[in-house]
């Protein structure tokens, strides 16, 4: 996953999408406001990831986020090879 003039490039076959704004808590239980992305993987499989707003601006941010998710699922994945 790359950044580009500010995009988010995701990993081939993997596709993103805007799911549902929402709220939860922070580390110190106060109510965080954000959006649930849902990210789908080449093989089907998705995951969901909150992205507070306070981070919106800050797409080198929510890429690491993404980027970190999807190899965490590719790892767990490949226990299985």
């Amino acid at each position: 996953m790359s950044m580009e003039g500010g995009a988010v490039t995701l990993p081939a076959g993997t596709t993103i999408e805007a799911s549902r704004e929402t709220t939860q808590l922070g580390t110190n239980g106060q109510n965080v406001q954000g959006m649930l992305f849902t990210l789908t993987l080449p093989k089907g499989g998705s995951t969901s990831i909150f992205v507070p707003y306070a981070l919106m601006g800050h797409t080198d941010e929510v890429a690491r986020l993404f980027a970190e998710r999807v190899a965490h699922i590719h790892s767990v994945l490949a226990l299985g090879s």
